[in-house]
């Protein structure tokens, strides 16, 4: 009786370690397969990469550029070297000049062979500042 327990004890650790491994192999998979890189939404027809990712920035918008908003940021961001964002996906609600605003989003690069006056950017967050 003593060598039929000892087995089913055996058998029942037997099973929790392989569905503990199981398991483990599952997760393991999964977190490598995750894709933390951002997926462009703006710009692509001129084959344009994201180079860099900003996030919670105070700026103040304003209509320059063609009479088209920018985003100057309160801070130098690196990655901006032109120091404003013109931002492709900016919603009427806040084309309002000298509104300032909290942002975040994706710088895009810029081709040596343009005359620019912002750098290409896509918003992912905006607020404006006071709430």
């Amino acid at each position: 009786m003593h060598l039929n327990a000892y087995r089913k004890s055996k058998w029942k650790t037997m099973k929790v370690v392989k569905i503990v491994f199981v398991q483990f192999i599952s997760l393991s998979l999964f977190l490598a397969c995750s894709n933390d890189d951002p997926e462009p939404g703006c710009f692509q027809e001129q084959n344009r990469r994201i180079i860099a990712t900003i996030t919670n920035i105070n700026g103040t918008l304003a209509q320059e550029c063609s009479d088209s908003f920018i985003i100057r940021p309160d801070e130098v961001i690196e990655n901006n070297p032109v120091g404003s964002f013109f931002p492709c996906n900016l919603t009427d609600d806040f084309q309002v000049d000298g509104a300032q605003v909290v942002f975040s989003g994706y710088i895009y690069e810029s081709f040596d062979n343009e005359d620019i006056c912002a750098d290409f950017f896509e918003i992912i967050d905006i607020r404006f500042r006071n709430q």
